[in-house]
């Protein structure tokens, strides 16, 4: 026997769940005036349609406001793009994490840096399908100690033992005062990254996905366990914008993080948004606001596909990050242990930037755990129930479906054996024994019910099932969740957040309300689970198999990682032609990715290591020694006690020495070390034994003039 009414109709049910998911925030809106627009403007609008500003960010000229409570986004940003003084209104967006295809863990074997053709994890491969990063560390010597990558995601499990010591921190922050925003970047104490879900300084990881992106791309590699990171001089920058289900991300949040790492010097961020994020104005702006005045190069997943698991050609479908227009963007497809292009991952021609291994990949992971767990087969052992809703006045009490699995339901059975709906105008409830919650973080609640709960016309419930917790015995009682309405047959897995009661000892309790209108059948629970975050005390539970684009694009994080570590005085510009022009080429992939290739460390390494960097064309002196870059929009300096400086007099075509101090009036840069005067259009060179330092405005750093490599390289 099943429990009357249970078959409902899925459909329906999908329809609603639909409706329930908004993609935005309703109360929110983003604004971007036409210039020039003028305050008593900008005024006049805010109060014509009840605006109030939250926030400006860095990295775009919109204003985030929230919307008055008598209106919403859906209703309001349509008025609001007919205003002549408004360039565009838009959504605050949400976003959602990659789709992660977890397998089983704690096979110590990493088949994307030196693929042997052996069976890992149950999956074959082909010999060298791999991104050469034996060969890369063979000939990899870091001038730079620490490469600092931003990791936009679910923030980092720090006391991994892959992890210690691999955040990235603020100097000032770390010698300065508590309570102090001591290097003026807006947030207080931020140390060690910061958290834009909690709005706080420790962006600690409760999901796993950011720890397992950090982990593949600056994992320990010299602390003889585990894994190995790509880039062994990499440190972490984690910024939290997902909270632990995945949810979470607004634009607000992401343009913050990227805010925050711009001001924090970083030069590559890892940041994979999941399926159905949307196209954001507001972060194309900041995009395209990124390629045109920073150094930084934003890594991303080329994303996961469809519903049925197959990947989009983005030529068609557009995905983003990856369709964001710019040079800021690389977008990353996944391949597998032969060199294909994984099914689930996304391609594009030209959307596409290249490809990375990204199946069946060892990362590191949370020790997440099963802390308490009751399926009810054993009655209602340790529960206590108070009240009746049913007509016969029966607490609640177990009750077998057709396969003999035991469901506790308020429902009671008629003379007939059939099962009651519950009553009018009651309360009633199950109550837990005591829960210790002791050294769980982020401890989760979840629970299969099945409901069936009365509605009226309109589909407003009032008859609601409230989940509650008490931290004090039961003498007080706080909600955690209500649910209200009908679900699909066999019941549907809900999940709620006891993080607020970490080391605390819980009841919980299923209360069951119900009013005067109209009746149904009531409430089964089943599956109770409580897992959380535990420490690594015996080291078991800490790495993971994972698959999804998600994973491939840490790959190229890391190798961008290694060749500025070697290189540091390349431009994250230079950093994307050379992974580009390096990679391996993959017949399966010529008609699917830009560089119809794989990421291959060793030759990019290669490449960089034979890069020269020019203070290139473009570049114009204003006042010696001050240059400013008509192509990078910066000031430079340039330092030349001690240079000879040589003029070249093409009538006589001979060099003639000249004194620096004597450098007046306004100087175009050819390639370096060629100087032409615009004025006298004199050629000249600058050579010295002792180096020739400059300091570049757009990386914010001094140089040095290698003469032997005939390049700039970056002073450390």
């Amino acid at each position: 026997m099943v429990p009357k009414n249970f078959h409902s109709c899925f459909q329906l049910f999908l329809f609603l769940i639909f409706l329930s998911l908004n993609a935005h925030m309703e109360n929110q809106c983003f604004i971007r005036f036409l210039d020039p627009t003028t305050p008593e403007e900008k005024n006049k609008l805010e109060k014509k349609f009840g605006l109030v500003e939250l926030r400006t960010f860095l990295l775009t000229e919109a204003v985030l406001y929230s919307i008055h409570p008598d209106s919403n986004a859906s209703f309001l940003i349509p008025e609001l793009r007919k205003e002549i003084t408004v360039k565009y209104a838009d959504f605050n967006r949400k976003h959602a994490l990659q789709e992660v295809y977890q397998e089983e863990p704690r096979v110590k074997e990493q088949w994307y840096l030196n693929n042997l053709g052996k069976i890992i994890n149950n999956k074959g491969g082909s010999k060298e399908a791999d991104i050469d990063w034996d060969g890369a560390i063979q000939k990899y010597e870091a001038r730079k100690q620490r490469i600092v990558v931003s990791v936009i995601d679910t923030g980092i499990a720090a006391d991994h033992p892959e992890l210690t010591d691999k955040l990235a921190y603020m100097p000032a922050e770390v010698n300065g005062v508590l309570g102090i925003d001591d290097d003026g970047m807006g947030y207080i104490d931020d140390k060690y990254g910061w958290d834009f879900i909690g709005n706080d300084n420790d962006p600690a990881d409760l999901n796993g996905h950011g720890t397992q992106v950090a982990g593949i791309i600056a994992a320990h590699s010299n602390n003889a366990k585990g894994i190995s990171g790509i880039a062994p001089h990499a440190v972490i920058l984690p910024l939290r914008v997902f909270n632990e289900y995945g949810g979470g991300a607004t634009d607000d949040r992401i343009l913050s993080a990227l805010g925050y790492s711009v001001l924090g010097g970083v030069r590559i961020i890892n940041l994979s948004l999941g399926k159905g994020s949307p196209v954001s104005n507001v972060l194309q702006e900041a995009l395209f606001n990124l390629d045109k005045n920073y150094d930084l190069l934003m890594i991303c997943a080329a994303g996961n596909g469809g519903s049925d698991g197959k990947g989009l050609d983005l030529e068609k479908n557009s995905f983003y990050p990856a369709s964001y227009l710019g040079e800021t963007v690389l977008a990353v497809a996944a391949t597998n242990q032969y060199n294909e292009l994984s099914p689930f991952s996304n391609y594009g021609k030209t959307v596409v930037d290249l490809a990375a291994p990204g199946s069946n990949m060892l990362a590191p992971d949370l020790s997440r755990k099963r802390f308490y767990y009751e399926d009810f087969q054993l009655g209602l052992s340790g529960w206590v129930t108070n009240g009746s809703s049913n007509h016969r006045g029966l607490p609640w009490e177990p009750f077998a479906d057709e396969s003999g699995n035991l469901w506790i339901t308020d429902s009671a059975y008629d003379s007939t054996g059939g099962l009651l709906n519950y009553q009018s105008s009651t309360e009633s409830s199950i109550i837990s024994p005591v829960i210790d919650l002791t050294g769980l973080k982020s401890p989760t609640l979840s629970a299969r019910i099945y409901h069936n709960l009365a509605q009226n016309f309109f589909f407003a419930s009032y008859d609601r099932l409230r989940v509650e917790v008490s931290p004090d015995n039961g003498l007080s009682w706080n909600g955690t969740g209500t649910i209200y309405g009908r679900n699909m047959s066999g019941g549907s897995i809900y999940q709620f957040d006891l993080s607020k009661y970490e080391d605390m000892q819980i009841k919980l309790r299923f209360r069951l309300l119900t009013d005067y209108f109209r009746n149904a059948d009531g409430i089964y629970l089943d599956d109770l689970e409580i897992s959380g975050v535990s420490s690594f005390e015996d080291g078991t539970e800490q790495y993971a198999f994972v698959s999804g684009t998600s994973f491939a694009a840490p790959v190229v994080s890391g190798v961008a990682a290694l060749l500025l570590a070697n290189r540091p005085e390349l431009s994250v510009r230079e950093v994307r032609e050379i992974l580009l022009q390096s990679v391996t080429p993959i017949e399966g992939l010529k008609d699917k990715v830009a560089s119809g290739g794989i990421v291959n460390a060793e030759s990019a390494l290669e490449f960089a290591l034979k890069k020269k960097v020019f203070l290139d064309s473009g570049w114009h002196y204003h006042e010696w020694p001050w240059i400013y870059s008509s192509t990078e929009n910066k000031w430079n300096f340039l330092h030349l006690e001690g240079t000879e400086i040589l003029s070249f007099n093409e009538m006589q075509q001979e060099w003639t020495q000249r004194k620096a101090n004597r450098f007046q009036g306004k100087w175009l840069f050819h390639a370096w070390p060629y100087l032409l005067d615009s004025e006298t259009s004199s050629w000249y060179y600058l050579s010295s034994v002792s180096p020739v330092y400059g300091w570049r405005g757009k990386n914010q750093s001094w140089h040095f003039f290698d003469s032997k490599l005939n390049s700039w390289r970056k002073e450390i």
